[in-house]
Parts: C-alpha cells; sequence; structure tokens
C-alpha cells in the first residue's frame, strides 16, 4: 500500500500531485503548531497505514545544492532550551541521502549538526510516532539558510521533488 503522503501547503500538493497522478494527499498547515493539530485531523480522517512527509527545506550548508532531494532520518526541534530539545526517527527507510534535519520556529536557527530546516518534520514524527504509523520525510531543497525568501527556488525544488516521489513509489 503507497503511503498517505503529507505537505505542509496546497501549493506543494498540488505541484507534486499534477506529476504524481493516482497518489493520496493531505495538507497538515505550516509550523509545528498546525502540523500537529492538522496530522490529528488526518489521522482520524484517512487512518493512513503509513506517511510520507513531503516539502521544500532549507539547507544549512552548500554541500547541498538547490533542487537536491533528501531523505531526513532523524529530526530535532530547534529554538528551544536545550532541556526540551526532541529528537525524532523516521520509521521508513527511503533510497536518498540521509540527512538530520532542524524542526525551526523561524528561518535561521543554528544548525545544531543539522544539515537542513524545516518547520514541520517533528511534529508530523511525533503524532505519527505516537499513533504508530510507519513514517519518512523527504525534502527539497530550495534555499539556503541564509537566502532571504526572494532568493529560494521553490519551482526547482517541487519539480524535484515530484520526480523523486514518483521514482520512490514506483
Amino acid at each position: 500500500m503507497k503511503p498517505l503522503l503529507v505537505f505542509a501547503t496546497d501549493m506543494e500538493a498540488t505541484a507534486v500531485s499534477a506529476l504524481c497522478e493516482g497518489v493520496q494527499t493531505a495538507v497538515c498547515g505550516v509550523g509545528a503548531v498546525e502540523a500537529a493539530v492538522g496530522m490529528i485531523d488526518i489521522i482520524e480522517q484517512y487512518k493512513p497505514q503509513s506517511v510520507l512527509l513531503c516539502g521544500i527545506a532549507g539547507a544549512y550548508s552548500s554541500s547541498l545544492k538547490i533542487g537536491d532531494v533528501v531523505s531526513v532520518v532523524s529530526e530535532q526541534t530547534s529554538t528551544l532550551p536545550p532541556i526540551y530539545i526532541n529528537k525524532y526517527s523516521a520509521t521508513v527507510s527511503l533510497p536518498l541521502k540521509e540527512v538530520v534535519s532542524n524542526t525551526v520556529m523561524a528561518v535561521g536557527a543554528e544548525s545544531s549538526g543539522a544539515e537542513i530546516e524545516n518547520m514541520e518534520g517533528a511534529a508530523v514524527f511525533a503524532l505519527c510516532h505516537r499513533y504508530g504509523i510507519p513514517c519518512a520525510e523527504i525534502r527539497a531543497i530550495s534555499n539556503y539558510v541564509s537566502d532571504s525568501r526572494e532568493q529560494w527556488d521553490i519551482p526547482t525544488a517541487l519539480k524535484a521533488l515530484a520526480v523523486a516521489i514518483k521514482s520512490i513509489l514506483q
């Protein structure tokens, strides 16, 4: 059975659905709070057998290029005092370069050993773990953390993301 593809935004879901026919998608919302609340609704509505969180991300260094697609194997909450930082792991492996990611509340947090940052990963992983749902995460690099929003290349990232998802699901 194919996983339920979960996205933070309608724009991401629509771009991928256009290139990957027949996939089931859901939108959880942007940011950890919205993603957590959205995932509860998604779990109740879809009762997914597995979840693949999909989206764009910022890279901390130029070792990752715009349009690179990676598998997040570990998410850590960021921008919290160290005593409250939690780490969550993917429970499904993907055939992509593996990275560690920060889930941030604002762009530009310290990397703390992470290679990329996003805003929903830890929340989605936490809910999937809580409900015993196998999960993985795939991200396409749209920008570097230091870039201004105007410099992000979202179209390139979304096209690369769709191609990678199509390849994985075949």
